[in-house]
C-alpha cells in the first residue's frame, strides 16, 4: 500500500512539474506574439536595404532600371488575384498622380485579362511594368506578398515599406 501511495505522489509531482513548464513556455510564446503583432508585415526588403539591380521594359516601351529611377520614387506591387491589391489600387493611383513626373512605378505580377485590367487602371498615373510572378523587379525589391509598397531613396535604398500606403511619406509634385 505504501508503494502505491509513493508512486501516485511521484506521478502527481511529475505532472505538476510538466504543467508548470508548459505554462511558462506558453507565457514566453505569448510575449513573442505580442511583440510581433505590433510590427507591420515585411513585404519587401527592410528599410535601409538596397534594392538589387534590375532591368525591365514598361508597358509603354520605355526602359526601366534600378539605376534610372530618380529618388524618391513611389513603387507599388500588385497581383490580379489579390483582393487587397484591388482595394488599395485607387489610393495608389491618386497618390501616384500627385508625385513628380517619373517618380511612380507600378509593377503588376501576372498575366491575362485580370493583369491587363490592372495595367489599364495604373496607366497614366505611373510607369507600369507587367512581369511574371517573381519577375526581375519583384526579386530586386524582395517582394514577399501583395500589395507591397515602397519608397525608394538615394542609392537605391528603401526608405519606407509596407502593405498600406499610409506607411509611406507623401511625395508632392513641385
Amino acid at each position: 500500500m505504501t508503494a502505491v501511495v509513493v508512486a501516485l505522489s511521484l506521478l502527481g509531482l511529475g505532472n505538476l512539474v510538466i504543467t508548470v513548464t508548459v505554462v511558462r513556455r506558453l507565457n514566453e510564446h505569448t510575449g513573442v506574439l505580442d511583440r510581433l503583432a505590433g510590427e507591420p508585415p515585411l513585404v519587401t526588403r527592410p528599410v535601409g536595404a538596397t534594392v538589387d539591380e534590375f532591368a525591365a521594359v514598361a508597358t509603354d516601351g520605355t526602359a526601366v532600371a534600378s539605376g534610372r529611377l530618380a529618388p524618391p520614387t513611389l513603387v507599388g506591387f500588385f497581383s490580379p488575384g489579390c483582393g487587397p491589391c484591388h482595394e488599395r489600387l485607387p489610393e495608389f493611383v491618386a497618390r501616384a498622380r500627385r508625385v513628380p513626373a517619373g517618380r511612380a512605378l507600378a509593377v503588376v505580377a501576372g498575366a491575362g485579362n485580370a493583369a491587363a485590367e490592372l495595367v489599364t487602371e495604373l496607366a497614366g498615373a505611373a510607369t507600369v511594368v507587367l512581369e511574371p510572378p517573381d519577375g526581375p523587379v519583384a526579386r530586386a525589391f524582395g517582394v514577399r506578398g501583395f500589395p507591397a509598397f515602397a519608397l525608394l531613396g538615394d542609392g537605391g535604398r528603401i526608405e519606407a515599406t509596407g502593405t498600406e500606403l499610409t506607411a509611406l511619406p507623401v511625395l508632392v509634385a513641385v
